[in-house]
């Protein structure tokens, strides 16, 4: 009768019959190669059916993966407990005892089931949580190096238009210093201008052979004061151009230390935001777990329930006789010694 069962639990005929031709490999499984099958499988065997094509479909007892219980399986349940019932009513305790056993066992399993999905839903989610930080805090420190990048890009430009800047003014500065000390008359000693009074006056009075001996000496003396005053010169330039350079290279450090000390301003606001980037992500994901023990306490407590009312026979339901004693013929079949 356990093709009828299977059909009755909402199998279809070709399932069922699929089922059928797997039902001789569990029993050979579970009791050995050794001992002869007899037609018959225990209660036991017939959930390691059940388990093995949900394991080909993809589902849980009675081919459901969701958290919901399986109506396959609460059909079943069903099947069970009016059975239980009967014999109860009938006084038959043991097979009352054997069919509540097995009851409990059936519950247990689909409420493990349960659990489990309720479970790998909660890890599901946690992944797809830290999957979405991961992706956030990617796009954070993405967003951190581009904007590195362009400050220091930026930087280096403002550096380079100071550094040419300098070039050119440097360049102005030197023509101009070189222009100013052309234009500059030349400050002679009273030596020099006494010899060259004494070499004008003996040429007015027309005593040139003394003149020219005056004017030679002159001349010599005018030859050393010009190179002492263009060495004079060149000390001052060269004092005055490393002057202009010391100043130009200061104004080129105090920019490279603005710079840099704003580049480690950015550098610890990216590790604050970071930080609480970061934080902010862990306490997601405190509260997230908070909430799923919760929830799963609360979704543990509603399966138990949902599965003891699947127990609970509806006295005012409606029953047409021959279909409750079907029902009654199908649960005794399951229930049959030694197996269904």
């Amino acid at each position: 009768e356990l093709e009828s069962i299977l059909q009755k639990i909402g199998h279809d005929p070709e399932s069922a019959a699929s089922l059928m031709q797997a039902a001789d490999g569990v029993v050979t499984q579970s009791r050995g190669s050794q001992q002869e099958a007899d037609g018959r499988i225990s209660f036991e065997e017939f959930l390691m059916l059940l388990e093995l094509r949900d394991q080909k479909e993809g589902g849980g007892i009675g081919g459901s993966s969701g958290e919901v219980t399986d109506p396959k399986v609460m059909e079943f349940l069903r099947i069970l407990e009016e059975y239980r019932v009967k014999c109860e009513e009938e006084g038959d305790y043991l097979e009352a005892g054997r069919a509540n056993k097995q009851l409990q066992v059936l519950k247990k399993q689909e409420e493990r089931r349960q659990q489990k999905a309720v479970r790998a839903r909660q890890v599901a989610e946690r992944q797809d949580v830290q999957i979405a930080h991961n992706m956030q805090y990617s796009d954070f420190n993405t967003a951190w190096d581009k904007y590195m990048e362009e400050y220091d890009s930026m930087a280096q430009m403002y550096i380079q238009q100071m550094t040419e800047r300098h070039a050119v003014n440097l360049l102005e500065f030197q023509r101009r210093l070189q222009q100013e000390m052309q234009e500059r008359p030349p400050k002679w000693s009273r030596e020099l201008l006494e010899w060259r009074r004494r070499q004008h006056m003996l040429a007015r009075q027309k005593n040139y052979a003394e003149a020219q001996k005056v004017k030679k000496v002159a001349d010599q003396m005018e030859d050393r004061e010009r190179q002492a005053m263009q060495q004079q010169n060149a000390a001052v330039f060269a004092r005055k151009e490393a002057k202009f350079r010391a100043q130009q290279q200061a104004e080129l450090q105090a920019l490279l230390k603005r710079i840099d000390a704003r580049r480690k301003e950015h550098i610890k606001q990216r590790n604050i935001d970071s930080k609480r980037l970061l934080q902010r992500n862990r306490n997601v994901q405190a509260v997230l777990e908070s909430k799923q023990t919760v929830e799963c306490n609360r979704v543990y407590q509603d399966i138990k329930k949902n599965l003891s009312k699947s127990t609970f026979l509806d006295p005012n339901a409606s029953q047409t006789k021959g279909s409750f004693k079907s029902t009654q013929a199908s649960a005794q079949e399951a229930m049959g010694d030694p197996g269904f």
